[in-house]
């Protein structure tokens, strides 16, 4: 495969779900339901609370069991490209595996979403979503960058 396959292949993989990194950059990190503000201006109940509690601990155990593999996947990438000589076959197919696992990844993570979403409604989801993008705004551009949910 050459450069420009893998590359175009690379940025394809970036660009294909914006929507889904879009939501997901406009979710605050964490248990935010604990958090007192938060928690009162959703008007969230004790039933409520635990529920999100149980849903976050669920997805916790989910993403570190996709990351991890993920990690497996990339260092089997990393040991095919190190080899004396190249097999292209092998690097494409691992290179899907890694994909594969991305996708895992985002799926998780919007799953989350959707339960959290289920929880919590239409009006008081946006409401939160709006709440969000509040907080990323006064903590700066440069920092939402960098942000990824939990």
């Amino acid at each position: 495969m050459g450069k420009k396959t893998m590359i175009f292949l690379v940025c394809l993989a970036v660009l294909a779900c914006p929507a889904v990194a879009d939501a997901m950059r406009n979710s605050p990190p964490g248990r935010w339901w604990h958090m007192p503000d938060v928690a009162a201006a959703l008007e969230l109940s004790q039933a409520e609370k635990e529920a999100l509690d149980t849903l976050y601990v669920q997805n916790r155990r989910n993403l570190i069991d996709v990351k991890n593999e993920l990690d497996k996947e990339r260092f089997e990438l990393e040991n095919i490209l190190e080899q004396q000589n190249l097999n292209e076959q092998a690097a494409i197919e691992q290179f899907r595996k890694i994909e594969r696992q991305r996708e895992k990844l985002s799926m998780e993570r919007f799953r989350y979403l959707l339960e959290v979403r289920k929880i919590l409604g239409r009006e008081r989801h946006l409401k939160l979503v709006n709440m969000a993008k509040e907080f990323h705004g006064k903590r700066g551009p440069e920092q939402n960058d960098s942000f990824e949910p939990r």
